[in-house]
């Protein structure tokens, strides 16, 4: 079946916008019609949403990118569960890191709130 950017995008649960952006990221890939509209197949709209889906886990485009053929996430060839799998554990790396500095941060904050309170009070 064949379908046109709209019809991808609703079905997938993106905007038109954002399957454009997969198009030029390189992650979906459309056919041109003689007319110029862009016609994509069945396995688009799975791609979507498993670029959707990634992305709202906070990965990033490039790191979306990097899965390759692997795209959408159900591929379970050995070499696709041992990419993906390491894409995520790379991602969760990230994420603690990101807490520890946010942790840091924190308590930074409640530092000098602490000081202010005990200034303001005498």
């Amino acid at each position: 079946m064949r379908m046109q950017v709209g019809e991808v995008a609703t079905r997938a649960g993106v905007s038109v916008r954002s399957i454009r952006y997969y198009e030029r990221a390189g992650l979906i890939a459309a056919n041109r019609r003689t007319n110029g509209y862009r016609e994509f197949d069945e396995t688009a709209v799975e791609l979507a949403r498993a670029i959707r889906d990634l992305i709202a886990s906070g990965f990033t485009v490039d790191e979306v990118r990097s899965l390759g053929s692997c795209l959408p996430a159900t591929t379970t060839t050995s070499d696709c569960r041992t990419q993906t799998v390491a894409l995520y554990r790379s991602k969760l790396e990230q994420i603690n890191a990101q807490m520890r500095t946010l942790g840091a941060v924190r308590r930074r904050v409640e530092e000098r709130l602490a000081t202010l309170d005990h200034d303001s009070r005498d």
